[in-house]
């Protein structure tokens, strides 16, 4: 349950990091990039991490390119979730990201068909009602007659793209997951993620002529640490619920979508209307819906 408590908080705090880079005036790109190094470092300082990753890096491992790729998606994606929390807030971009969880869920059953079990009403009912909960989060403003802005139509891309890749990137962790990684390569499989997403980042920068200043490295330190172990907790919290993803996931993605927004609230004043609280709790039906067999009989 502490590792549990810990994930939460840790990934809570990075779309918290996200709001408050706009607060303090730090630039996103190039404090993400910072956060990467500082990611790649502290996975390193880990003990015996360092001296099996040359034996592990071979091109020969079908792994190295699926991370490659996630490198690659991994910077794209974390400037989208943190331009969502800026210019709509918190709550739209936690539940954007952590209702994604549908995407793998699709990919599993209709794509790799690696079926954990038979999807019935109800769970279809729970992806259904996973899209309606991302739209009416995201509605921040409206006209006087109830029609959206068209400005805030256009931002409403900002969400969904946030869904579809961190689903993206989800789906292909898994599938990677599933199909290559051994335990050993597991421990070095999200430093070369990150590693590949700093490269990539470091480019895009240089390319626009963009640097860091004093502002950016330390906002890319203090969220690269958080964000780091936010996966090595969620690893040692997976092993304290016997790995039985489809009751962890969803229990962590609902206190993660609730909590960055009590947060939100309480720190950075952010309002929500009727319809975005009506998405939030769409949101947690729609989890639970999603894995309800998992929940209830994990708890009988």
């Amino acid at each position: 349950m502490l590792y549990l408590i810990i994930s939460i908080l840790l990934n809570a705090g990075i779309f918290i990091g996200f709001r408050t880079f706009a607060h303090f005036g730090v630039r996103t790109l190039p404090a993400i990039v910072i956060n990467y190094y500082v990611c790649v470092l502290t996975g390193l300082a880990f003990p015996g991490n360092r001296s099996e990753i040359p034996a592990l890096l071979s091109p020969d491992n079908n792994w190295i390119y699926a991370a490659a790729l996630l490198g690659l998606l991994f910077i794209f994606t974390f400037n989208l979730m943190a331009i969502t929390a800026q210019r709509l807030s918190v709550t739209v971009s936690s539940v954007a990201a952590k209702m994604s969880l549908v995407v793998p869920v699709i990919f599993s059953l209709f794509i790799f068909q690696i079926e954990s079990k038979p999807f019935d009403a109800i769970n279809y009912l729970g992806l259904l009602f996973t899209i309606v909960a991302v739209y009416l989060s995201a509605i921040k403003e409206k006209e006087k007659e109830g029609a959206l802005k068209l400005k805030n139509r256009a931002l409403l891309l900002l969400p969904f793209a946030v869904f579809v890749c961190s689903g993206i990137i989800d789906t292909l962790i898994n599938y990677t997951n599933y199909r290559y990684l051994t335990d050993a390569e597991a421990g070095i499989f999200p430093i070369v993620i990150f590693l590949v997403a700093a490269v990539t980042g470091t480019a895009i920068l240089l390319f626009k002529k963009e640097f860091p200043g004093a502002k950016e490295i330390t906002g890319g330190i203090c969220l690269g640490i958080p964000n780091y172990f936010s996966i090595y907790f969620i690893v040692k919290a997976l092993g304290a619920f016997d790995n039985n993803g489809a009751v962890f996931y969803p229990v962590l993605n609902i206190n993660i979508i609730l909590f960055s927004s009590l947060l939100a609230i309480l720190f950075f004043k952010e309002k929500l209307l009727k319809i975005n609280k009506v998405g939030l709790i769409l949101a947690i039906i729609a989890i639970f819906l999603i894995s309800y067999q998992e929940i209830t009989g994990y708890f009988t």
